[in-house]
């Protein structure tokens, strides 16, 4: 899984009020004029132009160099060098712009150097190179090098470094390489380096490599190699490294190189390299080292130990079965139990009792 490289392409393809604003970042202080034109006393007031300091109301073509803004900041155009800048309060244009973004921020793209708090509204894409924190909204994308918290839409995706937490919605993705917390929804998909954790829904799919814990939808398929708990549904698959555990309900196949734990449910395969435990219901087949509880499948099931029941076509237990088969027919290496079917085999039975119609036993 490439989360990085999902990361790079939805930065490059949508994130061009970014690369404005690193290469006005270059420019040398000494470009820029402060000259402004001031109706107000001890920077307070109203202001026309590039005034470093101010508190009131603030309006100027293309900010630069600007230190601290209290109040509202109104720009026409794309800033300029903006180190150690702060807006505390109502940014208002093209691409409202600073190292630290405080308040209500509106524009086509709005831009920080650091952190974006409060409401946020990027009409083409919201970009903070830390943590954006509030109500953060953009038609295309919201991107941080650190965590997005909040409520947070992205018209097309949410991508973050550090994670994502709260009510998220991305109409194409939500990509982290921290974790994804909260209610969270992503048209196609939801990727996390690091975990998934709340009422996940994935259009397509929920890929993590943590381990994904809640309620928990892939339109197609829900993978992690970390483990899967809770209301785990795949319209294709659900697939896990590790364990596992909760209501599982996977379209053609759940399978786990660990094991699996609780109510299992499939049309095609429950897949286990461990144990299978609880109720497990499969159209076509189970197969597990070690199946306890209550085992139905259309088909056939191999198993190397059972113990509890096991209906199925074919029931073939490789090693020790502990407990009830029923199906057309039933083999067991070492029958501990009863077998119901029409041709029933016990190896560890002597003859004529290893095989038998009907019924077979050993205790």
């Amino acid at each position: 899984m490439s989360v990085r490289f999902f990361y790079i392409i939805i930065l490059s393809t949508v994130l061009i009020s970014q690369v404005m604003f690193s290469q006005e970042e270059n420019r040398d202080e000494d470009n820029c004029s402060n000259g402004s034109l001031d109706l107000g006393f001890a920077n307070t007031g109203i202001s026309f132009g590039n005034s470093q300091n101010w508190n009131g109301i603030r309006l100027n073509i293309s900010d630069c160099n600007i230190r601290t803004i209290n109040g509202i900041n109104i720009t026409f155009w794309q800033p300029e060098k903006l180190t150690n800048s702060n807006i505390n309060g109502l940014a208002v244009g093209l691409s409202p712009s600073a190292e630290i973004l405080n308040g209500a921020s509106v524009g086509f793209g709005v831009v920080a150097g650091k952190n974006i708090n409060g409401l946020n509204i990027g009409l083409l894409a919201s970009v903070a190179g830390g943590e954006m924190n509030g109500i953060n909204f953009s038609t295309l994308a919201l991107v941080a090098e650190g965590e997005i918290t909040g409520i947070n839409f992205g018209g097309l995706a949410q991508v973050s470094e550090r994670g994502i937490t709260g009510i998220n919605f991305g109409g194409l993705a939500l990509v982290s390489e921290g974790p994804i917390v909260g209610f969270n929804f992503g048209g196609l998909a939801q990727v996390s380096q690091t975990g998934i954790t709340g009422i996940n829904i994935g259009g397509l799919a929920l890929v993590s490599e943590g381990k994904i814990t809640g309620t928990n939808i892939g339109g197609l398929a829900l993978v992690s190699e970390n483990g899967i708990t809770g209301i785990n549904i795949g319209g294709l698959a659900i697939v896990s490294k590790n364990e596992i555990t909760g209501i599982n309900i996977g379209g053609l196949t759940v399978a786990s190189s660990s094991g699996i734990t609780g109510l299992n449910l499939t049309l095609g395969k429950l897949l286990s390299g461990n144990e299978l435990k609880g109720i497990n219901i499969s159209g076509y087949q189970t197969e597990s080292d070690l199946v306890t509880g209550i085992n139905i499948t259309g088909i056939w099931t191999k198993i190397e130990e059972l113990n509890g029941i096991s209906i199925a076509g074919y029931n073939r237990i490789t090693g020790y079965q502990n407990g009830i088969t029923i199906g057309l027919v039933n083999f067991a290496e070492f029958l501990n139990g009863l077998q119901i079917g029409l041709i029933n085999i016990a190896e560890n039975n002597p003859v004529p009792f290893k095989i038998l119609p009907i019924v077979n036993a050993h205790f």
